[in-house]
């Protein structure tokens, strides 16, 4: 039979990719997080790097960065922690709505 054999070893492998696949991308938007929000990591700082705009400027690069950022890795109440058990949503909150605007066309939700 071509192609890979159907066993109890490749589901179990593949259920663990799928975990570790979501948990480091959620650990790479920590990070990411935990360095925008560094305090030498401010707006100028990111304008010099060719990022325009400002944290406070509604629908400027440097707050859809922020803001999506933040949707995912915050440890106070992004998506990360809500996987870590540190923050329950009040509501329904889509963590991509911000996110998905840096994407590009390859956002696909």
């Amino acid at each position: 039979m071509p192609g890979r054999a159907l066993t109890g070893t490749n589901v179990n492998d593949k259920a663990g990719a799928c975990v570790e696949q979501v948990w480091i991308a959620l650990e790479q938007c920590n990070q990411l997080y935990r360095w925008l929000t560094d305090s030498t990591h401010n707006d100028s700082f990111l304008n010099n790097l060719g990022i325009a705009g400002t944290s406070a400027g509604a629908g400027t690069d440097v707050k859809l960065l922020r803001d999506g950022i933040a949707d995912l890795g915050s440890t106070t109440n992004g998506l990360w922690a809500v996987a870590h058990g540190l923050f329950v949503p009040g509501g329904t909150n889509n963590f991509f709505f911000n996110a998905k605007q840096l994407t590009g066309v390859t956002y696909t939700g």
